[in-house]
């Protein structure tokens, strides 16, 4: 597996640190591509994808709240400091920096919202979205504030050792364990004395959940102008299940250049099929000017 470079860029007094995987060739027809996580990951997330990505600059960037980027001391004040507009902003940053011309943009759960949201933000400066297992249709349609806190905000987990946290994942992702997820487990923490916390605090989860919850993904889609692909999970909960599905059909209607497929795999797909997801990315950002001559007839 070919390992990332770790950079870091300056906004507003937040460092915002990512990792980078450099194309293994010098061909200049695949576009650069932008990697977001979801809540509680982090830029490691991405490791087992990248490597099926040789021929690809990817950049994966850890967000707010996560992995190395803006830890303390120079953490944004909640709740302004992570609302949707600046981790929007952050990634516009992301891209102008390192000279990302029209990349594609891929994001898993809450962070295919961003992706979504930075999508509708750029407009043709971004050549396509791919969006992974997100929640298609705008949370304050389905149900209240109040009824989302209870399921989108359980208690956070406290460790006394790494293993324990290692064992915790390892349950989690019962299927697709295996020792590469370790600098993955290792980036989500920060220690506490003794003890070992995600470095994403209750605090912060609830800023972000509330910025999820409040985004008008409804009206997002119908403004994209892009081609792209929805990657939705077949496995989870039965009401999980039934709001993908409405989902779909709700693109097909509003978004129908947004291609759907399904995978028979829990959420994290990414980790579960990341040869899939790989051929997915590069489809869509091999092919890009092909797809936006057809998206444009």
């Amino acid at each position: 597996m070919r390992e990332p470079a770790d950079g870091w860029l300056e906004r507003d007094g937040i460092g915002l640190h990512y990792l980078e995987w450099q194309a293994d060739t010098d061909s200049h027809d695949v576009r650069p591509v932008l990697l977001l996580h979801g809540l509680s990951s982090n830029a490691h997330y991405w490791d087992r994808v990248a490597a099926h990505l040789p021929g690809h600059r990817l950049i994966a960037l850890d967000q707010r709240g996560h992995g190395l980027t803006g830890r303390a001391p120079r953490c944004p004040a909640v709740p302004e400091g992570f609302d949707m507009e600046r981790l929007v902003a952050d990634a516009v940053h992301v891209i102008q920096e390192l000279a990302l011309e029209r990349p594609l943009l891929v994001g898993h759960s809450w962070g295919a919202t961003v992706g979504l949201e930075l999508a509708a933000h750029l407009g043709d400066r971004a050549s396509g979205l791919v969006f992974i297992d997100g929640p298609v249709q705008s949370a304050a349609n389905l149900f209240s504030w109040d009824d989302a806190q209870r399921f989108m905000q359980p208690p956070l987990p406290r460790y006394s050792a790494f293993e324990q946290a290692r064992d915790d994942c390892r349950r989690d992702f019962a299927g697709a364990w295996a020792e590469d997820l370790e600098p993955f487990v290792m980036a989500r923490l920060m220690q506490e004395g003794t003890a070992y916390v995600l470095t994403l605090t209750a605090p912060v989860r609830l800023a972000l959940l509330r910025g999820l919850y409040d985004s008008p993904l409804d009206q997002l889609w119908s403004m994209l102008q892009i081609p792209g692909a929805a990657l939705l999970a077949r496995q989870g909960p039965a009401a999980v299940m039934a709001r993908r599905e409405g989902g779909a059909r709700m693109l097909a209607q509003v978004a129908p250049q947004i291609e759907v497929k399904w995978f028979d795999t829990p959420h994290d797909i990414p980790l579960f099929l990341p040869d899939a997801i790989a051929a997915e990315i590069a489809r869509l950002s091999d092919s890009e000017p092909a797809a936006a001559q057809q998206l444009q007839q």
